[in-house]
């Protein structure tokens, strides 16, 4: 027995897009790791979790709205 083959979406793209590899995903969840441990350990790791975490993740957002903003329409 055939089965039947699946319909085409009706509008299909030539090529995929995928992001270029970034460092801000690790970088975030060293300051998150940081953060946390700082809760028990000490102020000083806390304060440099939480500055390396909103650092990442601002880094991070304007990376990709500047690739958002490179693709073509």
């Amino acid at each position: 027995m055939t089965e039947p083959e699946p319909a085409l979406p009706a509008e299909s793209h030539d090529a995929f897009h995928l992001p270029p590899p970034s460092i801000w995903p690790a970088a975030l969840a060293l300051g998150i790791a940081l953060l946390l441990t700082g809760l028990i350990l000490n102020l000083v790791v806390l304060i440099a979790g939480v500055v390396i975490a909103v650092a990442a993740t601002a880094l991070w957002v304007r990376a990709a709205r500047r690739e958002f903003d490179a693709l073509p329409e």
